[in-house]
């Protein structure tokens, strides 16, 4: 027996993905503010900001055309810009997007940005060379989407 699917609105978001989107709008601001410092660092994982020059989870991405899941400010996206890679910044959050626009704008860098869900990126398939997403993909959309 197969799981069931989400049950899809009207406007084919799931209650998830307005749940998510609803809670980061409502919290970008403190949370760039709170976090913002240390996701400046550029191309850290996670809490802990580990550099991915010393893990090597991405490589050289100079040259690639890179999409960011979840990108909320954008802060990855920026520094893989500034290193010579294409980014796309998704995230569903447009209260994390305007950060998003004004950390590039700062940085000087071309992010284009994408207001969607991870569930359904509307990019044409292989129409990037990686895709990545630091702070997990998995706590907002549908593991098996």
């Amino acid at each position: 027996m197969s799981a069931a699917r989400p049950r899809r609105r009207a406007d084919a978001r799931a209650d998830h993905e307005a749940t998510n989107r609803a809670f980061w709008d409502a919290d970008a601001d403190a949370y760039q503010r709170a976090h913002g410092a240390q996701l400046a660092r550029g191309a850290v994982w996670g809490v802990w900001a580990i550099p991915d020059v010393d893990l090597g989870v991405l490589g050289d991405t100079r040259g690639l055309d890179v999409l960011e899941l979840g990108s909320g400010g954008a802060q990855w996206s920026v520094a893989l810009a500034r290193d010579g890679a294409r980014v796309i910044a998704l995230d569903q959050s447009r209260a994390q997007l305007r950060h998003a626009a004004d950390n590039a704008a700062t940085a000087g860098t071309v992010v284009p940005l994408v207001c969607a869900s991870g569930e359904a990126v509307p990019l044409r398939s292989e129409s990037v060379d990686l895709v990545f997403c630091d702070h997990g993909a998995l706590s907002f959309c549908e593991p098996d989407r």
